[in-house]
């Protein structure tokens, strides 16, 4: 799984943000900040979709580290 980080034109709501399949992370007067775990390419395109049809401008995508269950302080199962 990846994580992204999306930025959109304008402010959008945390509630909106649910609703578009993503976690608000944060926002300005002018742009907004999501995050987004896709499985694949298909589900990013997918997302990139709705953020069009919902009429929202894109400014940028970022490939981020995603959270792992591994990583120090966490609680995983076995591997």
């Amino acid at each position: 799984m990846e994580r992204y980080e999306i930025e959109v034109e304008g402010r959008i709501t945390a509630r909106r943000a649910a609703a578009l399949g993503c976690a608000f992370v944060e926002a300005t007067p002018e742009h907004t900040l999501l995050r987004f775990d896709a499985a694949d390419a298909a589900a990013l395109y997918g997302l990139v979709a709705r953020l069009r049809d919902a009429g929202l401008e894109l400014v940028a995508i970022t490939r981020t580290p995603a959270a792992s269950c591994d990583a120090p302080g966490t609680t995983g199962g076995p591997r």
